[in-house]
């Protein structure tokens, strides 16, 4: 397969940096001890502090074309495996350079926002589709969390950016800001990313300390560059409504099986959404990017200067960030301090299990009637109480999400009895749980098999299984205000689950957002 890179600009002769970047790079990214030797060369020619100036300005060139293309493989495809594949760079001497250390909140919990926007050789200018906040834990658990946000969640009301789909409100601050305080774009924009992060960050309750936008130019030549992707498609896409060049549709279509992909096709398998739904899209960007990612890293392309350069020519134009030369840096040592077995990937959705046929984690969203939006389908925070909505769900997942990770890790195994409890808590329990990411929770049951006399205790506990179980037990007793204790004797041994939550005739259900960010 062959491919064609767009002319950006007028070639211009080689400088002098270039030339010594197609030459130095492989060696640079490989063996941090050829520096010396390179110096060596470079000292017969030229002043001793001219040469050192030299040396910096072409790692840190390659050090920005390298994360550049990590994170534009991130954003698009969906999670924050990419930011973990920074390991293809080994050596710690060369982000030590100028790296230096990312914010974080007093829990030391780094949050990243990241956006994946059209730019002007495709639809939707500014429009940020591709939109997840990263948590990165490096010192104590180790672990990195992502949560993606749909499109189409709607702001109902903000501080400073109006109300509207959340796809739209960087691209709409930006333009209000331009036309109001006489800015140009440039100037508009990373103020505009910083009050998008703001304000996701008060709806989700948590601190965003950076954000980072690529556009589909950098993703689009970021796999060419790495010569197309190989993944095997799950089902055949028939998409004819895909956005097509000035606002009109075309058809995108790609069979079942094994198929090689190029930038282009890459990016419509990642952006379809009309054969399935947003959720089916995520799945698919998922699979793209771990495909990416291996390829990344056995094609080596630290090692390729032809790789680099492209990249160079392309991708510098395509990502922004509010991160400084330092931090960005300081993010690749962050990332290398990352568990890649202590990895949360997690997206709004509308699998409630109240009223979708089951759970799943991360639903806590709904879609309204249509004639509320002016005919738009939007989806909103689903809300206990029904009215007014607000965020407090979604506010106590991601509490869950940043506070209790080792907890979703260990995927404890749940059993729910009812021992008396109101008919059809024990399943609401359940599907709650399941949505809060404790997914590994059992089809509930009553405690007793007799269905003509079933069993009534008088006391809701909580029940671990083994010594080893109590920890994790407690926990739960402890998220729902429970008391542990052992199993009652009428419940038989087999019943039970890693935990296991017995309700009896006292239990009453609490909304676990009540219970978590009481």
């Amino acid at each position: 397969m062959t491919f064609t890179t767009r002319k950006i600009r007028d070639e211009r002769p080689p400088s002098r940096w270039k030339t010594m970047l197609l030459s130095a790079s492989p060696y640079a990214l490989r063996f941090g001890g050829l520096f010396v030797a390179l110096y060596g060369k470079w000292k017969i020619r030229h002043e001793e502090d001219e040469l050192k100036a030299r040396r910096v300005r072409i790692l840190k060139r390659i050090a920005v074309i390298l994360i550049a293309v990590l994170f534009g493989l991130m954003i698009v495809a969906g999670t924050v495996k990419a930011l973990v594949s920074l390991r293809i760079i080994t050596l710690q001497t060369f982000f030590s350079v100028a790296g230096a250390d990312l914010p974080a909140d007093k829990d030391g919990f780094t949050n990243i926002l990241l956006l994946g926007a059209g730019d002007k050789d495709h639809d939707g200018v500014d429009l940020t589709d591709s939109m997840m906040v990263v948590s990165l834990d490096p010192d104590d658990t180790k672990s990195a969390v992502m949560l993606s946000l749909p499109r189409d969640l709607y702001m109902l009301s903000t501080e400073k950016m109006g109300k509207g789909r959340i796809n739209e409100l960087y691209r709409n601050h930006k333009g209000y800001l331009r036309r109001t305080e006489d800015l140009t774009g440039a100037e508009a924009s990373p103020l505009a990313l910083k009050e998008l992060a703001a304000e996701i960050g008060r709806k989700l309750g948590m601190e965003i300390h950076r954000v980072a936008k690529v556009d589909f130019t950098a993703f689009v030549d970021g796999v060419d560059a790495l010569g197309g992707v190989d993944i095997t498609v799950p089902y055949d896409i028939v998409d004819t409504e895909y956005p097509g060049p000035n606002y009109t549709y075309e058809t995108f279509e790609i069979r079942q099986g094994p198929q090689h992909l190029d930038g282009e096709t890459a990016l419509k398998y990642a952006r379809s959404r009309h054969t399935t739904s947003d959720f089916g899209r995520s799945a698919r960007q998922q699979q793209l990017l771990t495909a990416l990612g291996e390829k990344a890293r056995a094609q080596g392309i630290a090692r390729s200067p032809a790789t680099i350069t492209q990249l160079l020519k392309t991708l510098s134009e395509h990502v922004e960030t509010t991160m400084t030369f330092a931090e960005v840096l300081g993010a690749a040592k962050l990332g290398e301090k990352i568990d890649r077995e202590k990895m949360i990937s997690m997206n709004l959705n509308i699998e409630t299990g109240i009223d979708t046929p089951f759970a799943v984690p991360g639903g806590f969203l709904y879609t309204p009637p249509r004639d509320q939006f002016d005919g738009a389908s939007v989806l909103l925070p689903y809300s206990i109480p029904e009215y007014p909505v607000t965020w407090k769900q979604i506010q106590a997942f991601v509490q869950v999400l940043l506070h209790d990770r080792e907890m979703l890790l260990a995927k404890p195994q749940i059993q729910i009895l009812n021992a008396g409890a109101k008919s059809g808590t024990a399943r609401i329990l359940g599907n709650e749980l399941v949505r809060y990411g404790f997914d590994n929770v059992a089809d509930p049951q009553n405690a007793s098999d007799d269905r003509k006399n079933p069993l009534k205790l008088p006391a809701t506990i909580v029940v671990a299984r083994t010594p080893e179980d109590k920890k994790t037990a407690e926990f739960f007793a402890d998220v729902l205000g429970l008391p542990m204790g052992p199993l009652p004797p009428e419940i038989l041994p087999e019943k039970q689950g890693q935990v296991t939550i017995v309700l009896g005739t006292d239990y009453a259900y609490r909304p676990l957002q009540d219970l978590i960010l009481k």
